[in-house]
């Protein structure tokens, strides 16, 4: 038994001097600071490619221009065929008759409410919670939503004033351009401009009266005033710029209005 025990402390004898040089000890504050001295030079280093990284990384100002580009593609084809067919039925109707011009000036701008409706059902309030965490600002995104209806629209009118102009000879082209293409811009610029104000639905509203104001209150107002042919009609060019200048104001300031709101 002693001489297990004198074998055991000899052991130990022997590996003790080894062992001491495994055995890790707490660092000393003196030795921490010596290694963040001699890594500052490293962190010197990385301070202008963080300030770099930032730059590069910082969102770009949204783009009214690319964002309409891009919801073109969110319209079903369906849309585009039916909105084909109504401006094709339209021009039939408009070119036989002798008073073509106050059939047309008026359906086109309830199409324009009917198209910006089909866009109403990604107005939802699910959607504008995906869409208030995008870099785009909301509002902005709704403004080239009624853009791109209103943009199609205009062309559809276009192509349809060519042929209506070209087969009915009594249509002043002028005159019959400014009396669709003042309305729409009007109640364009104040469905979006009361619609960021006020909200969705008194935006309507507010369309639906200036409707009503623009095809049967204004030629009233004309009629009334004056009862020569001619002073009529520059009643009424003086009166349709008017509204187009009041549009297209009203759709630039839905634009300012719309880079500042973040929901609707």
């Amino acid at each position: 038994m002693q001489n297990i025990d004198l074998e055991l402390e000899k052991l130990e004898d022997d590996l003790e001097q080894p062992l001491k040089s495994y055995l890790a000890t707490s660092p000393r504050s003196e030795d921490t600071q010596q290694l963040l001295i001699s890594l500052q030079d490293s962190f010197d280093q990385l301070k202008p490619s963080e300030f770099d990284f930032e730059q590069e990384t910082e969102p770009s100002k949204p783009s009214l221009i690319k964002q309409c580009l891009n919801q073109f593609s969110s319209y079903h084809w369906a849309y585009w065929l039916i909105s084909l067919l109504i401006f094709a039925m339209l021009t039939v109707i408009s070119s036989g008759s002798m008073e073509s011009d106050s059939l047309f000036p008026i359906v086109v701008p309830i199409y324009l409410l009917f198209g910006v409706l089909y866009s109403y059902k990604t107005w939802n309030k699910e959607m504008r919670m995906v869409e208030s965490i995008t870099p785009f600002p909301p509002a902005l995104l709704l403004l080239s939503k009624l853009l791109v209806v209103l943009v199609m629209n205009i062309g559809l009118a276009l192509l349809s004033t060519l042929y209506i102009v070209k087969d009915n000879t009594m249509i002043n082209p002028a005159t019959f351009l400014l009396h669709w293409f003042a309305p729409l811009l009007f109640l364009t610029g104040l469905l979006a401009f009361v619609l960021f104000h006020k909200g969705v639905i008194a935006g309507f509203i507010a369309a639906l009266i200036g409707w009503v104001l623009t095809f049967l209150v204004l030629p009233y107002s004309v009629y009334a005033i004056s009862g020569e042919a001619f002073q009529q009609n520059i009643l009424f060019i003086i009166s349709y710029l008017t509204i187009l200048s009041l549009g297209v104001g009203m759709l630039f300031l839905s634009y300012r209005k719309s880079l500042r709101l973040s929901y609707l």
